[in-house]
């Protein structure tokens, strides 16, 4: 089976979908990663140099490389839901998994990450990383409601993950 793993940045995705894939035997696959490596240049040079549209394009394109994979935990951008099909593509090929903490916690979250690797956040502060959340929140969460699970909790665990998915 493909769980997707959605959400704004810092919901989670990446962090719980290693534990998730280790405590069921399945493979990891960041899709920001599959993009960057297919295309040989970091997610903030495709943004600088190609544009967002081309990203897009390549993140929609990564994505549905995944129909030749099973028992994967796929991490998708924040923003891969919203663009092309891509939510229905991944509702029809597998299990949609929406990660929804308080966009506090998020902006909290992210502030005291390192963001250069994220184009979008890079150099914003906390009042600008709230604005951008509720923002992106108010735009994404039509495509996020999609979701086959939602989970609304703040610091989620496996074992929560794996109650609704189960």
């Amino acid at each position: 089976m493909l769980i997707f793993l959605i959400g704004l940045p810092g919901s989670g995705k990446t962090t719980l979908g290693k534990q998730l894939a280790k405590k069921l035997g399945y493979t990891f696959s960041d899709l920001d990663e599959l993009i960057v490596k297919t295309h040989g240049a970091t997610i903030e040079e495709i943004f600088t140099h190609e544009g967002e549209a081309a990203f897009r394009q390549y993140e929609s394109q990564c994505l549905k490389s995944y129909t030749k994979e099973s028992n994967t935990i796929v991490s998708t951008g924040g923003g891969a839901p919203c663009f092309f099909d891509n939510m229905q593509w991944m509702n029809d090929h597998g299990l949609s998994v929406f990660l929804n903490p308080p966009l506090i916690e998020l902006a909290k979250r992210l502030g005291a990450s390192d963001n250069s690797h994220r184009p979008m956040l890079k150099g914003k502060n906390k009042e600008e990383l709230i604005a951008f959340l509720e923002g992106k929140m108010k735009d994404r969460s039509p495509f996020y409601n999609q979701s086959k699970v939602v989970i609304d909790k703040v610091n989620p665990s496996v074992t929560d993950l794996l109650e609704k998915i189960t």
